[in-house]
C-alpha cells in the first residue's frame, strides 16, 4: 500500500470534509481522496466580471444550523438574497407579478392552492425521514408517483403548473419520475414546499459572501497532505481487518471507509466483495436530477428600478426559476436561473448561440428589452460534470424506499456512507451533507 490510515474518506465535498474533520478532532488519521482537482463537490465558486458567483450551490435558509454554525467559525459572512420587489409568475404564456409569497390567483384557484399545501403539509408530517418505510400508509404512496398521487387533490391546471416549475427547481426532475412517499419524506426533512421555494424565510434566504465552495476550501486548508485531489477511487476491497481504496495510480490501506459522494457514482465503485444486493439496488435506482445553472451579467440591475425582485416562477422554461445575484457590493448586477427537469437533458445538445438566445427571450419576457443586453452569459451543465453527473439532488422512482431504502445509509462491513442524499436534514442541500457526514464520522467512531 501507498498510504495507511484509520479511515479513508472517498469524496472530498462538503460532507466527506466534514466527516474527516470531525475524525481528526478525535485524533484519528484520516486520508481524504477526491477525483477531482479541486474540493467542493456540487459547490464551485468562480470570479466572473465584478464579483464572485457560484455556478453549484449557493443559498442557505433558516434551519441550516450546522452550516451556519460552520460558516461562522471559519469567518466565512452571509448577506441576503435581494427579494424586495414584485415577483413574476409565467403560466401557460402569460406573465404577472405578484407580491405574496404564494402566485397572484383567482380566488378559487387561491383557495385550492392553501388546501393543498395544507393537505401536503399534514401528510408529510408522518413521513418520518430516519424510517419513511414505517409510516402508515407508505407501501401505497411509494406505489405510485408524485404526479398520480397530487391528481387525486389538485385539480386546477394553473396551481399544477406552478407546483411542477417548483418540484423541477428543488429536484431537478419531473413530477412523474418521482415516488409520492420520497417526495413527502423529502419535504419533512426540510421543513416543507414552502420552505424549501422560498427566498426569504426559506432555503434561498442567504448566500456566502465569497461563494459556498469557500467552506470546503477552508477546510480543505485544514486537511494538507491529508487530501489527495484527481485520484478517483475504481475499487474497494474490504474485509474482515480494514479496506484498501485503489485509484489509478496508488492505493490507500485503512480500517474503515467513508464514502461521500451521490449515490448513483458510489454505484460504480467496484466493490470487492460485493455489497449486499439491497445496496447495490437502492444505488442503481437513485438518479441524479438534470440541472443546468445559467448566470448572465449586467452593467446595471434594471430590474430593480422596475420594481421587481428579480424572482421568476416559469411553467413554461426555459429557466424554471430566476433570482437576483448580484454581488454583495452591487458591483455586479446578475441573474441567475435554472434549467431543469426534461428540458435540462437536452439543454447542451443544442448549440451554444440557440441556448443564448433561449434565455435573452425568456429573460425579455419577464423584465423587458434590456434583459437581453447581458455583459457575460455562464453555464454549467452539472449532468455533463463527470464527477457529479447531475443535480441538485439525487431522486427515487416509486419501490425503492420501502423495500431497499435502509441500505442508503447502512455500513457495509467497514464501509460507511455519507453525502446530502443520505441526510435525514435537508436532504439535497449543504446542511444534509454536513449532517450525513458528521453522522457517519460518529459511526466509525463507535467502533473504532
Amino acid at each position: 500500500m501507498d498510504d495507511r490510515a484509520d479511515v479513508v474518506v472517498i469524496g472530498a465535498g462538503l460532507s466527506g470534509l466534514c466527516a474527516a474533520r470531525k475524525l481528526r478532532a478525535q485524533g484519528k488519521s484520516v486520508l481524504v481522496i477526491e477525483a477531482r482537482d479541486r474540493v467542493g463537490g456540487r459547490t464551485r465558486t468562480e470570479q466572473i466580471g465584478r464579483g464572485t458567483f457560484d455556478l453549484g450551490g449557493q443559498w442557505i435558509g433558516p434551519g441550516q444550523d450546522r452550516v451556519h454554525a460552520l460558516a461562522n467559525e471559519l469567518g466565512i459572512q452571509t448577506f441576503p438574497t435581494y427579494s424586495d420587489g414584485k415577483k413574476v409568475l409565467e403560466v401557460e404564456g402569460k406573465v404577472s407579478t405578484y407580491k405574496r409569497s404564494v402566485a397572484s390567483m383567482s380566488l378559487p384557484s387561491l383557495i385550492q392552492m392553501q388546501g393543498a399545501l395544507s393537505y401536503l403539509h399534514r401528510v408529510q408530517k408522518r413521513i418520518s425521514p430516519t424510517a419513511p418505510m414505517s409510516a402508515e400508509g407508505a407501501e401505497d404512496l411509494d406505489g405510485e408517483t408524485l404526479e398520480t398521487w397530487r391528481a387525486r387533490f389538485v385539480k386546477s391546471g394553473k396551481i399544477l403548473a406552478v407546483m411542477d416549475a417548483a418540484i423541477r427547481s428543488i429536484f431537478g426532475a419531473e413530477a412523474r419520475e418521482l415516488s409520492a412517499l420520497y417526495f413527502l419524506m423529502y419535504l419533512n426533512a426540510g421543513g416543507g414546499l414552502l420552505s424549501h421555494s422560498e427566498t426569504r424565510g426559506g432555503a434561498q434566504q442567504d448566500r456566502f459572501v465569497p461563494g459556498a465552495q469557500s467552506i470546503s476550501n477552508a477546510l480543505a486548508k485544514e486537511l494538507g497532505d491529508a487530501l489527495i485531489l484527481g485520484a478517483p477511487v475504481r475499487t474497494i476491497v474490504h474485509h474482515r481487518d480494514g479496506v484498501e481504496a485503489h485509484c489509478d495510480s496508488r492505493s490507500i490501506a485503512a480500517r474503515f471507509a467513508v464514502v461521500a459522494v451521490p449515490p448513483p457514482l458510489a454505484g460504480r465503485i467496484e466493490y470487492e466483495p460485493p455489497v449486499s444486493v439491497g445496496r447495490d439496488q437502492v444505488t442503481q435506482r437513485f438518479a441524479m436530477g438534470a440541472a443546468v445553472k445559467v448566470l448572465v451579467t449586467y452593467e446595471r440591475a434594471f430590474w430593480r428600478e422596475a420594481g421587481l425582485s428579480g424572482e421568476v416562477v416559469s411553467s413554461d422554461g426555459p429557466l424554471s426559476v430566476v433570482y437576483d445575484n448580484t454581488s454583495h457590493d452591487g458591483q455586479q448586477p446578475a441573474l441567475v436561473g435554472f434549467v431543469v427537469g426534461s428540458q435540462a437533458r437536452q439543454w447542451s445538445a443544442q448549440p451554444l448561440s440557440d441556448r443564448k438566445r433561449r434565455v435573452a427571450n425568456a429573460l425579455a419576457r419577464y423584465f423587458g428589452e434590456e434583459a437581453r443586453s447581458f455583459e457575460e452569459y455562464h453555464e454549467l451543465d452539472w449532468g455533463a460534470e463527470p464527477w457529479s453527473r447531475g443535480g441538485p439532488v439525487g431522486g427515487l422512482p416509486p419501490g425503492v424506499l420501502t423495500k431497499s431504502f435502509a441500505h442508503l445509509r447502512k455500513p457495509e462491513g467497514r464501509i460507511h456512507w455519507a453525502g446530502t442524499e443520505a441526510a435525514t436534514e435537508w436532504i439535497g442541500y449543504m446542511e444534509g451533507a454536513i449532517q450525513s457526514g458528521e453522522r457517519a464520522a460518529d459511526e466509525v467512531l463507535r467502533r473504532l
